[in-house]
């Protein structure tokens, strides 16, 4: 696999604003009001602690700890210009609910977002450190119940290209699953967190992909592979993918992903390494929440998306659309018979550094509804985001997608590929079947 190029300016600093929490800001105290000049320990420290700090704090995957009073001033004026342009916090599915709302959303209120150019424009005045909120308090989800845990097998020091920042690495890893299993939720620990920037996990179906993975494995001189956007591997299947600030996941209740006994992953670890300091070696970690209930709803990750196009160059809007019969929605997961309907939990997104839009409609019994609204594309900060209101799909629907990519900084034809100047227009629902 190709490595992938240099970050934009944003992303190559770690963040500018930070990543999403739902860690409670331990203030009593609401924003000011309009009338008020904002200052950071009443107004916009609730807001960093609640929405930045689980990136941007010391030893974390930014570059700068916006905890501390005087950074954040230094600061001000890129936060408003990243939360104005919603680049930060990072979230590319929008969420202002024109287009669903979801549980796990990085999402500031417009109010927020004017709060933050207010006191930048105020001169980014501190206040009165007795306005400080409390610490920001751990709310991420936390997995519970029987857990299975394991490591890449491996310590790993990354090393990006020559005049780059980012490498992606595949191990690949056998969770010690001796029995069919659902997995349930998953958490994944960073073995140093100032450089994995996201990690995804690909299920190998079955002893081909095992064989093509190790083939892979054994023709890079490195531990593990160069992989990008994918594991490189037709017969897998990515089920779950990690950023800072996430916490685990857990996926909705009464449902699981199934993992055979004895089947293997490829672990994907997307590594950012800033240009000083290290080596920086990592040795990433896993859980799983598993459960043997047979009553448990068996959930697959169906892809909505056009498998084979060419993009032309020199264009800023070049356009892929495809329809997709709910029939033929479980093509890609062989024995999964999807026309008698389905109920979508989340939707993951996916493009690769060319993507600026992407929007997936669902047409069923005579109207059409949005399914996700991808408005700005970020291909670092992907996600499984889920519904607050899962979707039902009735028999006989149509789920239609359509991206948006800029070719203009490309001279010959971009196509469909897992290498990194390809592309993909992909929506990978999570969806359990009707009536089972």
């Amino acid at each position: 696999m190709r490595p992938h190029l240099a970050m934009s300016s944003l992303v190559a600093l770690g963040c500018i604003v930070g990543c999403g929490s739902s860690g409670d800001s331990g203030s009593s105290d609401g924003p000011s009001s309009s009338t008020e000049e904002p200052t950071y320990y009443k107004d916009i420290a609730p807001l960093v602690n609640k929405e930045c700090t689980s990136c941007h704090h010391d030893g974390g995957i930014a570059p700068f700890s916006l905890s501390d009073a005087a950074t954040a001033a230094k600061m001000a004026g890129a936060m408003a210009a990243a939360t104005q342009s919603r680049t930060m916090p990072p979230m590319p599915v929008n969420n202002d609910e024109s287009c669903n709302t979801y549980k796990n959303a990085r999402w500031l209120s417009d109010e927020e977002i004017a709060l933050f150019e207010r006191w930048s424009k105020a001169g980014a005045p501190l206040g009165d450190p007795k306005d400080a909120p409390l610490p920001p308090v751990d709310e991420t989800p936390k997995l519970t119940g029987e857990l299975e845990s394991f490591d890449m097998g491996v310590d790993y020091t990354p090393q990006p290209p020559p005049g780059e920042l980012d490498e992606y690495r595949c191990f690949i890893v056998d969770p010690g699953i001796t029995e069919d299993t659902f997995i349930t939720g998953y958490d994944i620990q960073p073995g140093d967190p100032r450089v994995v920037h996201h990690v995804s996990l690909f299920y190998l179906n079955d002893a081909q992909a095992d064989a093509d993975a190790e083939a892979l494995d054994a023709a890079d001189p490195g531990p593990g592979y160069r992989c990008f956007g994918a594991a490189g591997v037709q017969s897998s299947v990515l089920y779950g993918v990690w950023v800072p600030g996430s916490g685990a996941t857990i996926l909705p209740e009464g449902t699981g992903i199934f993992h055979g006994a004895g089947r293997k992953i490829a672990l994907q670890v997307h590594y950012n390494v800033p240009l000083m300091g290290g080596p920086f070696t990592d040795r990433s970690k896993v859980t799983y929440q598993v459960a043997k209930d047979p009553t448990l709803t068996r959930a697959y990750l169906m892809p909505v998306g056009s498998f084979q196009f060419s993009l032309p160059p020199k264009d800023d809007k070049a356009n892929v659309t495809a329809d997709v019969p709910l029939d033929q929605l479980g093509w890609f997961i062989s024995g999964v018979d999807a026309s008698g309907g389905i109920r979508i939990w989340g939707a993951m997104p996916h493009m690769h550094v060319i993507g600026r839009t992407q929007r997936t409609t669902l047409k069923q019994q005579g109207a059409e509804e949005c399914v996700t609204d991808v408005d700005r594309w970020n291909f670092h900060w992907q996600d499984m985001w889920w519904y607050e209101t899962p979707i039902d799909v009735a028999p006989g629907s149509t789920l239609s997608i359509s991206c948006d990519f800029d070719t203009r900084g490309r001279t010959t034809p971009t196509t469909w590929g897992e290498g990194t100047n390809d592309e993909m227009c992909t929506n990978i629902l999570y969806a359990t079947l009707a009536g089972k």
